[in-house]
């Protein structure tokens, strides 16, 4: 092939394989840490296509499903019995990103998770937690599920960041007494409740008073 033809089909085809690699047109859903980017960074909403930046922790059972009658998508998440863990991160989790961090720091919050139960084996009950860092947060808070959608809230003081900047974590897992249990997440709401405030460590405990000092009795004469 003379190169008058070699190079510029040479070109098309490196053209091609970049093209096909970029995928231009592909529908990419959001993912990574949620921020209030172009937002309320107060008040943000997950929910739809945002749902899927939840990741799975260390276990495999989050899914992105449109219901069967359709509307926007929800998160189904299943967990099995042997699946035990205590942080956060370790199962299914939504990550808040530096921005929402430092705007939720020092400030009470309201967490409006919207779930029902579903599936084969229904869980009866659903537990949700903020983690800020490894010795703070809320502890896994317990609801009960019923089989239609509904709004279920917390409040949590999320505490002052730390010396340096990093994530909140948000888990969800349903409640699983033996075999597996499926729930559905349509939303979740994290907005703020009240200004940030100063956290003022406790004081030192003060020691009790002590009895001022007396001079002895003069000796009689």
């Amino acid at each position: 092939m003379r190169d008058t033809l070699f190079f510029p089909l040479a070109t098309i085809l490196a053209g091609v394989f970049v093209f096909t690699a970029l995928q231009p047109f592909v529908d990419r859903p959001p993912r990574g840490p949620l921020s209030g980017g172009g937002r309320n960074a107060e008040d943000v909403t997950v929910q739809g296509r945002e749902l899927n930046r939840f990741l799975p922790g260390s276990y495999d059972g989050i899914k992105i499903i449109t219901p069967p009658g359709g509307g926007d998508q929800v998160l189904q998440i299943t967990r099995t019995a042997d699946e035990v863990y205590e942080s956060p991160r370790s199962g299914p989790n939504i990550v808040l990103a530096e921005d929402l961090e430092w705007a939720f720091e020092s400030r009470p919050v309201e967490v409006v998770i919207t779930a029902r139960s579903a599936g084969d084996f229904p869980a009866s009950k659903f537990e949700a937690d903020y983690l800020a860092r490894p010795d703070a947060e809320s502890g896994w808070q317990t609801f009960d599920l019923t089989p239609e959608f509904k709004p279920y809230s917390f409040t949590y003081k999320v505490p002052a960041r730390g010396p340096t900047e990093g994530y909140d974590y948000i888990g969800v897992r349903p409640v699983v007494p033996d075999k597996h249990r499926v729930m559905e997440v349509k939303s979740i709401r994290i907005h703020v409740m009240g200004p940030k405030t100063k956290d003022v460590p406790e004081a030192p405990p003060t020691a009790p008073a002590q009895a001022p000092a007396t001079s002895p009795a003069p000796a009689p004469h």
